[in-house]
């Protein structure tokens, strides 16, 4: 270096001493882009030019710059010494942001790679290290499909080669990584292009978040909402699923899906005898069984409490879904060691074929669930298979629950209502309440039309609060009719919620409980569940009475006379009909009159059509009746 800066020289002398330099030289050192400095032998400046002048500058600022000097020697014997000062701030800038960009990576909590223009790795820091299970040295020069998983490889070599053409600035996706064990781990990646100021692609940076935990808690939780957790079989909602995937696979065959809807037979009354716990672990044992006797390509399902499905693909004909139903009945009959006693079982089973190339899912199981209904009427333990006429019966039975739903909504159900009279004065002593429902094209439908599958969808609940409502508002304004009979099902009286039902009911409208009738079968008293019949008790100590409907065609069972609150029965038409031509019926009656007066209830004999019928029920002491002779149902004139 000279023994003064340019910069010392120009504060001592103002401005370098000028001296003749050749019109070219000049003009060449005018035109270099870098600065050019000439100092004499003493170390004084003796020219420069403006690039040097702008860099030496004393208001410069902070300029990183490299100075070359060589020493050269005049023609007339001067010794030169020629400088050379270069701006090299970027390079620096460059080199600091380098260091900051390598101390950032490697204190990243996330993995951080830079890839060159062709997509592979040049550096990547400790977190992608020890997420991949690599070394850096052992990243370095690979491309992101070699550290990917196969199935994922496709996609990001698509959005990556987009990215390096310029196509887009970069992209996100999730994947799965391969470690060096083979393990797969998932990252949520992000590439982003770096361009210089010209926009000519220098790198790219990858940053890579671990998603494994992520990942496998929802599909953990994917899982719990397409699965039994009791059973781990599929539930109802992926057992659909599977119905309408192997139907869909069989389109192009000739062959079949078979579908077979599986009930366990009075499973109830096992659960309660030995407790829910054990009830749950019959049903794993049943899931367990059934799951044995399947071949590689069925599938079983828990669709609710002891109602599981078998989709069985690829069948030929019915044959064959048979012969799957068998193994399965014979599997649940085998005895159950349980609680400390052997359980036997039996399962009865409802078969459905697909029939052609456009099958539903829903419409199977549909078809499925009927022949199942019918498998149980025929006898327990045995199976039945779906023809056209079930078909129709159960599509039927979906129509009117979806016009059904419609007419809850709408408000289309009706109240029509039968005088029940006392034999002696011919008085009226109340009424009781019948539901109709007024159907948009059939027109007004009795219950037997719709009661039932109410009671199978479980609107019977909402029918039946509806009735209870609106009988007791009529009864409320009319009471000089006397009290209102309402009939409940075994479903209101299970769900020990009609206590609830009854006081809301009377709070609301006004009606005195002693002019509230509640009409149960015997199959309702006897079935009732403990806590069923404890409000079938406080119905009685509220005030409201409870009277026994159909008695004599049901369980017979007279001790619920003596354990129930019950304050009346009535005789089935059935018997009313044969009086004055059936000694029997006329026998059986008389005996149930006497009953009622031993044990001090009313008794009401319905289906009183003739004179005769009511004579001989006087005669013999009956005290109450309704029929056709006193009176049709019909609707309350307000």
């Amino acid at each position: 270096m000279p023994s003064s800066t340019p910069e010392q020289d120009q504060r001592e002398t103002g401005s370098p001493r000028a001296v003749d330099v050749d019109p070219l030289m000049r003009t060449i050192l005018d035109a270099v882009t870098v600065g050019v400095v000439v100092q004499d032998g003493r170390g004084t400046t003796v020219a420069m030019n403006p690039r040097a002048d702008d860099l030496l500058r004393a208001d410069a600022g902070s300029v990183d710059v490299n100075v070359t000097s060589v020493p050269v020697r005049l023609p007339a014997g001067d010794a030169l010494l020629v400088s050379t000062v270069v701006d090299v701030s970027d390079s620096a800038a460059l080199g600091r942001a380098r260091n900051r960009f390598a101390a950032a990576m490697d204190s990243s909590p996330i993995a951080v790679a830079l890839l060159d223009r062709s997509g592979r790795i040049k550096e990547g820091n400790r977190v992608l290290g020890r997420m991949l299970g690599r070394t850096p040295a052992e990243l370095a020069g690979t491309t992101l499909a070699e550290v990917s998983h196969p199935d994922d490889v496709d996609a990001d070599a698509t959005l990556l080669a987009r990215t390096l053409a310029g196509e887009r600035p970069g992209y996100s996706l999730e994947k799965r990584f391969v470690r060096r064990s083979g393990e797969s781990v998932w990252g949520r990646l992000t590439v982003t292009a770096v361009e210089d100021g010209d926009g000519t692609l220098v790198e790219l940076v990858a940053q890579v978040v671990d998603v494994t935990e992520i990942r496998l808690a929802e599909e953990m939780l994917a899982h719990q909402a397409l699965h039994d957790p009791l059973t781990k079989l599929p539930n109802r909602t992926l057992g659909l699923d599977r119905i309408q995937q192997a139907l869909d696979r069989t389109r192009r065959s000739r062959r079949r899906v078979a579908v077979l809807a599986c009930d366990l037979d009075r499973f109830d009354v096992v659960n309660d005898s030995i407790g829910p716990e054990h009830g749950d672990e019959i049903l794993v044992e049943i899931a367990n069984r059934i799951q044995t006797v399947l071949r590689a390509t069925d599938t079983a399902a828990r669709m609710a409490g002891d109602e599981f499905v078998v989709v069985c693909e690829d069948v030929l004909d019915e044959r064959e879904a048979v012969l799957v139903a068998d193994r399965i009945t014979a599997a649940v009959r085998e005895p159950i060691d349980i609680a400390s006693r052997s359980v036997v079982l039996s399962m009865s089973i409802g078969i459905a074929l697909s029939s052609g190339p456009t099958g539903d899912a829903t419409a199977l199981l549909r078809d499925a669930g009927a022949a199942l209904h019918r498998a149980k009427e025929n006898g327990r333990g045995g199976w039945d298979v779906v023809d056209d006429d079930l078909r129709r019966r159960a599509v039927d039975r979906l129509d009117i629950e979806h016009a059904l739903r419609a007419g809850l909504a709408h408000g289309d159900l009706r109240l029509h209502y039968q005088p029940i009279v006392d034999l002696r004065t011919g008085a009226m002593v109340g009424r009781e309440a019948l539901v109709r429902w007024q159907h948009p094209t059939r027109g007004l439908l009795g219950p037997a039309w719709f009661l039932p599958v109410a009671e199978e969808t479980g609107l019977i609940e909402d029918v039946g609060r509806w009735v209870l409502s609106r009988a007791a508002a009529v009864a409320a304004q009319t009471p000089e009719q006397g009290y209102v009979a309402v009939n409940v099902s075994p479903s209101q009286v299970m769900r020990a919620g009609l206590l609830a039902d009854v006081e809301a009911t009377l709070d609301l409208t006004g009606l005195e409980p002693q002019n509230l009738v509640i009409e149960l079968t015997e199959s309702v008293m006897l079935g009732a569940a403990p806590a069923g019949r404890k409000e079938l008790h406080r119905l009685d100590d509220l005030g409201v009475r409870l009277v026994v409907d159909d008695f004599g065609t049901g369980f017979s069972a007279l001790s619920y006379l003596r354990d129930l609150p019950v304050s009346g029965i009535k005789v089935d038409r059935s018997f009313t009909a044969g009086l004055g031509h059936d000694p029997q019926c006329e026998r059986i009656v008389e005996a149930l009159t006497g009953l009622a007066h031993g044990l001090g209830v009313d008794l009401v004999a319905e289906g009183v059509e003739t004179e005769a019928q009511r004579a001989l029920l006087a005669e013999v002491g009956c005290q109450h009746a309704q029929g056709y002779l006193f009176g049709r149902p019909a609707p309350h004139p307000g």
